[in-house]
Parts: structure tokens; C-alpha cells; sequence
């Protein structure tokens, strides 16, 4: 067979060909209308959480809640990890082509790696030695050099120094001469060592708008901004706050720090723009024991990627805080199929502390006790749920939800109204580690002039 396109695949495959290859099996007792596939354990049970529905065409599918559809390419490059074809740093590209070629029973050669034609140009991966990188110690010459980036967000000096270490100002020059300077915030993959891109902000223009956007070839699937104030390592972190863009985190961080000393210690995410479930899942896995503060923006957007974030901890661990307390609750697990359910994805120390607790609620309810007695057994459960509870502490992902006051999109909107800055261009005003204004003369068409170029 010659060179295939991405349409040859899709006109001789279907997305349920893919679903199969993928480890799905057909869901018999949704029906045939809209068929769906959903993924087993070991035992043969159905992984709560874990299931796509196919479209009425046959060609897409979704993942409820999210309606999102994919279609047999999308979901083999958003889901690499899902077939035996897929290496580490390989491309979606050549994965897609391995793996619709397998499945039409057609064997690539290394002559066809490059076989899908018609896409695009091969982007650069991300390097830092492509930049010029200024990094910020909190000098005053350093609070002058980026304070044309922090000046209309309401970023005060203190934030700018709780966050030093993870942003800088990072110049490029591209072929045709041009110079983008640029605040840059360093995206790193939970659990592993360097840099792989950034989540890029430009200055604020007279005309209200400014440059926002992600590095070239930078890994927007998985990686995010990564930053602590006070330097807690992801994987010892007791509480994670999640966020849409850098400036949110920082401008939440402002808002709160007063009032919890213990931010310091937290670790603060940005995703750059909408999560992947690759960044939820990676976050999660590398840290186990965190709670996770969704402050995603309060519109439809921000409520959909909370039930994206919890889709995905029901993946990684099919346990939660919901199951338990349904656990909890009148009814045998021997006649309950929900119950019984929940039970199968207990660690088998966990099942017998359940049964433990559940034998002393069945004693409880059918055998005469006087006062005292009762009073003793229901310590005894309480203690029971409780013990329960902390052997579950891995099989849970915590998370709230929390969201700017009424009135407000996002944190940087609520600082803004809390702390609005003087917009001449010749004196402006910031504030020092105290509070107190400090004045810094600064012609912004004078720096502009200097860097002359900017996105």
C-alpha cells in the first residue's frame, strides 16, 4: 500500500476499532444505539470511571461527562499510553501510523515512518539554550526590569519574591531579525528533571491587550508551571492549588497569604490554558497524599475542568471520599450492587476492616442492648469508619472546589478590584515588602523603544 493520509485511516477504520485495540470491551448493558466500551480489571469487573461513548456516526466518541469528541486520530495521539505501538518521545504522528497500519494489517517499514502526509511542519522541540534568560533575585533593578509585565496585573513586590525562582524574562530572536521578550514561567513534568517549555506573557499595550501564549515546541500536554514559595517538593506536598494561568496562582497567593500563613508551603500549579488529563494524572500520581484546590475560573469552562480533574482521579485511583460515605450508609454489601461495587476496589486489609465495622452496624440494629451497651458499640463504630477512613488515605484523592468572590472571572480580576494601580506611563506605583508605595520612573514608550519588539 503507498502513503496513507489521515482521511485513508479514517474512511477504513472505525473509532471502535481503535477503542478494542485500545483495551476496551463493549458495554453490552448500555444497548446498541450508542454503543460504549468500557475498560475491566483483572477480575473482570468494570473500572468505574473508565468509559467511552460511541457517536451516532460511529467515526467519534466521548468520555462522560466531558463531551468532548475524539475521532480515531485524536484519540490515539491524546492516549499514546493506550497502545503497545507507543515509545517514550515518540511522535503522535508515527504513532497514528503504527498503529492504523496494524490494524489495517499493513506493515510499516522505517521507510514509512514519515507515511501520514498533508500536516504539518515538524515543530522544534523546546530548548532553553534558544533564550536569553534574565532571571529575577528582587533588586530594585530587577523589580524595574519586570515591572512593565507585573504593573497591570497588580502583582505586588512581595509576590514577585515569593515566586522568584519560577519566572524570568526570556528573549528570542527569530529569523527575520525580531526580538520577543517576554515573562516566562518554566513548565517542568511532575517527577522528572528539566525544562520543557513556557507559559509566555508579553507587557500590557496602551490598547489594553498583551501577548499570552505557550513557547514553541513546548509540551503543553504535560507539563505546567510548578511553583512553591517557600520550595515544597510536589511529591511532599500537603495541599496543591490548581490554576488556568500563572498570574491567577500568584494574584490567589496575594489575596489569601495574610490570612493562611501556610500558602508558603503549598504548591501552586498553572496549566497554561485548558488541563490535559495528562497534567491531572501526572500531578496526582506524583503527589499522593495532597489535597487539591481546584480554582479554576468561575465560568462553564472552569466547572468542566473540575469534573475533567475528578474524571481522571476516579482513573488513578478508583477510589473516593463519595464511595465511602456510601459505604456508610443502611444496607447489606450482599444484596447492594452498588455497595458490593464499591467494595471491589477496597485493598483487601480495607475489606476486612469494612466488614469488621459493618458486623458491629448489623449488631447494632438486631440485638436487644441496653443503654450503656449502645452508647459502648456506637465508639465502636464511629472508631471503625474512622480506622476505615485513614487506611483509605492512598486510594483517595481529595480536592475542593473554590472559586473568586460573585462578580469575578478569575483571582486576577478580584485583586484588580482590591488593589487598582495608577496607568500613567511616566510615574508608576508599586508596592514595597511593607506595604508602602514606592515610585519608579519609568517612561513605558521609553522601554518599549529599548526592547523595540515584543509580542
Amino acid at each position: 500500500m503507498g502513503q496513507l493520509s489521515y482521511e485513508d485511516f479514517k474512511d477504513k477504520l472505525s473509532i471502535q476499532d481503535v477503542l478494542i485495540d485500545a483495551g476496551y470491551t463493549l458495554n453490552k448493558r448500555d444497548g446498541l444505539h450508542y454503543p460504549s466500551y468500557v475498560r475491566l480489571d483483572s477480575t473482570g469487573r468494570r473500572i468505574r470511571g473508565d468509559k467511552f461513548v460511541v457517536t451516532g456516526n460511529g467515526k467519534c466518541c466521548f468520555q462522560p461527562p466531558v463531551m468532548k469528541n475524539y475521532n480515531i486520530i485524536s484519540f490515539i495521539k491524546e492516549h499514546p499510553n493506550m497502545f503497545s505501538d507507543y515509545t517514550p518521545g515518540m511522535s503522535p504522528d508515527r504513532l497514528v501510523n503504527l498503529v492504523c497500519c496494524r490494524l489495517l494489517k499493513e506493515s510499516p517499514d522505517e521507510k514509512q515512518e514519515n507515511a501520514v502526509i498533508s500536516q504539518p511542519e515538524h515543530i522544534k522541540p523546546f530548548s532553553m539554550d534558544d533564550y536569553t534568560i534574565m532571571k529575577y533575585s528582587g533588586s530594585h533593578e530587577d523589580v524595574k526590569a519586570f515591572y512593565p509585565f507585573f504593573k497591570s496585573r497588580g502583582i505586588s513586590v512581595p509576590t514577585q519574591k515569593a515566586f522568584k525562582s519560577y519566572f524570568c524574562k526570556a528573549s528570542k530572536e527569530v529569523e527575520n531579525g525580531m526580538i520577543y521578550n517576554n515573562l516566562s514561567f518554566p513548565l517542568t513534568i511532575p517527577g522528572k528533571e528539566g525544562v520543557v517549555g513556557f507559559e509566555e506573557r508579553g507587557m500590557m499595550r496602551k490598547n489594553g491587550l498583551s501577548y499570552k501564549g505557550k513557547a514553541a515546541g513546548s509540551n503543553s500536554s504535560e507539563g505546567l508551571w510548578i511553583a512553591s514559595p517557600n520550595d515544597t517538593e510536589l511529591s511532599k506536598a500537603s495541599h496543591v492549588y490548581w490554576f488556568e494561568s500563572a498570574y491567577d496562582a500568584m494574584a490567589y497567593y496575594q489575596i489569601h497569604v495574610k490570612e493562611n500563613e501556610d500558602l508558603g508551603k503549598a504548591v501552586f500549579l498553572s496549566t497554561g490554558g485548558n488541563p490535559t488529563p495528562l497534567q491531572f494524572r501526572g500531578v496526582i500520581v506524583a503527589a499522593p497524599h495532597a489535597t487539591h484546590h481546584l480554582c479554576f475560573d468561575n465560568d462553564l469552562a472552569g466547572k468542566q475542568f473540575v469534573m475533567n480533574f475528578q474524571g481522571v482521579a476516579n482513573m488513578v485511583k478508583p477510589y473516593n471520599e463519595a464511595a465511602l460515605t456510601y459505604l456508610n450508609t443502611p444496607g447489606s454489601p450482599e444484596v447492594d450492587d452498588k455497595k458490593s461495587e464499591a467494595l471491589s476496589y477496597l485493598p483487601e486489609s480495607a475489606k476486612q476492616q469494612y466488614f469488621k465495622t459493618w458486623r458491629l452496624v448489623e449488631e447494632m440494629a438486631t440485638t436487644y442492648l441496653c443503654e450503656d451497651d449502645k452508647k459502648e458499640l456506637r465508639k465502636q463504630i464511629d472508631q471503625g469508619w474512622k480506622d476505615l477512613r485513614d487506611m483509605l488515605e492512598d486510594c483517595i484523592v481529595k480536592s475542593e472546589r473554590e472559586v473568586p468572590k460573585d462578580g469575578y472571572k478569575d483571582w486576577n480580576d478580584e485583586l484588580l478590584d482590591k488593589k487598582q494601580y495608577t496607568l500613567t506611563d511616566t510615574i508608576e506605583t508599586v508596592f514595597d515588602d511593607n506595604g508602602n508605595d514606592v515610585v519608579i520612573e519609568e517612561d513605558l514608550e521609553h522601554e518599549e523603544k529599548q526592547t523595540h519588539h515584543h509580542r
